[in-house]
């Protein structure tokens, strides 16, 4: 008796294996609406123009990526003075090209050459840009 109930056992585990991949198969494969002499026709294969009507959408899933810090940079800019803001505006172009000047000296760079970058990273800082 135990050697039936196995062979039941493994023969609904096929089915059910079979069933669950003609589905994912089934569900992969586009499906086209295709219009012919006044008749509308289904069918796998693309006809013309034929867009496919049930192809699967591709998720989008944004809940795990980083904001865009720009909102947070316009929110706390508006708190400072006009002065500070235009020094702010210029830093940011003045670290731009400070950074590509180090990152283009390669392993050659010394502390000499980071200083500038590092004076504007500090007043960067003390103004809260």
């Amino acid at each position: 008796m135990p050697g039936k109930a196995m062979r039941w056992g493994t023969a609904c585990a096929a089915i059910v294996a079979l069933h669950v991949t003609g589905n994912v198969w089934a569900q992969q494969t586009p499906a086209y609406k295709c219009g012919s002499k006044g008749r509308v026709v289904y069918t796998q294969v693309p006809c013309g123009d034929a867009k496919p009507i049930n192809s699967p959408k591709p998720r989008v899933n944004v809940r795990y990526e980083t904001p865009s810090q720009d909102r947070a940079k316009i929110a706390r800019r508006a708190t400072l003075t006009a002065e500070a803001r235009t020094e702010c505006g210029a830093l940011d172009r003045r670290l731009q090209e400070q950074e590509a000047e180090v990152k283009a000296r390669g392993d050659s760079v010394t502390l000499q050459d980071e200083m500038p970058m590092v004076r504007s990273q500090k007043r960067y800082r003390e103004l809260k840009c």
